[in-house]
């Protein structure tokens, strides 16, 4: 082969392989690559199309941007607590939660680093919300109330199992295989009205659908949670009953509009550079 053939194939080489690193990238945002295998990856986790989850990825990407300007750490001892706090919600100590993470085939170092990471996001949304001085009076949430009834409407009656063991590994077997009979949990099959329930547990049941489980739950003797079999009925609570979870609601929504317009002038700032 001649050296001007071999120059040109070099040539057409680099280019065939430039081709593929920019057909490999869906946007770059700040200088961070967003991947076409990481787009196609997150749409299957969100369920959704890859508009929405470019979109997921470049909010990502401008949350790390963020967290880097505004030289927000997290050291070692908000982790190690972070990891302990993991780990009671767990009913497990740290020994405990680091054999079972690494018995899932998951690496030990790679699940600090997204403690840590969500140690900085964490910081980062007190920053936002810190300037934004977010106020819910109860006089708002009692107009929000009135305007929007639907939203508050609860089950009248429910029927549903109730799932007691000493490990929550037990009730995690039930939750993977719910026909499954295991002699150290016990069962209860309860009837109740919407009232005879606690606040906080009737909230959860509310939001749990039909043949589903709710999460699991620490208690002083051990582990419990309940088999939603069914809910009939509508009701809507007084006012003053659901006062709080009304005022949380509204929160909750100005949390999300603020953040909504923080990213929105972040990106329109932002160098991002679209590649496909």
């Amino acid at each position: 082969m001649s050296k001007k053939i071999f120059f040109v194939a070099f040539l057409l080489s680099l280019n065939f392989a430039f081709a593929q690193m920019v057909n490999g990238i869906a946007a770059v945002v700040e200088n961070e690559p967003i991947t076409l295998h990481e787009l196609y990856k997150t749409s299957q986790i969100l369920k959704t199309d890859e508009r929405n989850a470019l979109n997921f990825l470049i909010k990502d990407r401008l949350e790390k941007a963020q967290i880097k300007a505004l030289k927000i750490e997290a050291n070692d001892f908000e982790i190690s607590e972070k990891i302990k706090k993991i780990a009671q919600e767990s009913g497990l100590n740290v020994s405990q939660l680091r054999n079972t993470i690494i018995s899932q085939g998951v690496d030990y170092a790679k699940f600090k680093e997204d403690v840590a990471k969500g140690i900085k996001q964490e910081k980062l949304y007190q920053n936002i919300f810190k300037d934004a001085r977010i106020n819910v009076t109860p006089e708002a949430a009692k107009a929000y109330f009135e305007q929007n009834p639907q939203m508050f409407l609860q089950f009248n009656q429910i029927k549903m199992t109730r799932y007691i063991a000493q490990s929550r590994d037990s009730l995690e077997m039930i939750q993977a295989s719910p026909m499954s009979m295991r002699q150290e949990v016990n069962t209860e099959n309860l009837e109740l009205k919407s009232e005879q329930l606690p606040p906080q547990l009737r909230a959860v049941l509310n939001r749990t659908p039909n043949g589903s489980f709710t999460q699991i739950f620490q208690t002083p003797s051990g582990f419990e949670m309940f088999l939603v079999n069914l809910k009939s009925g509508e009701v809507l609570p007084n006012f003053q009953d659901i006062q709080n979870e009304v005022m949380s609601t509204i929160y909750n929504f100005e949390q999300d509009r603020v953040v909504t317009e923080y990213f929105n002038k972040l990106r329109a700032k932002a160098d991002i550079k679209y590649l496909r």
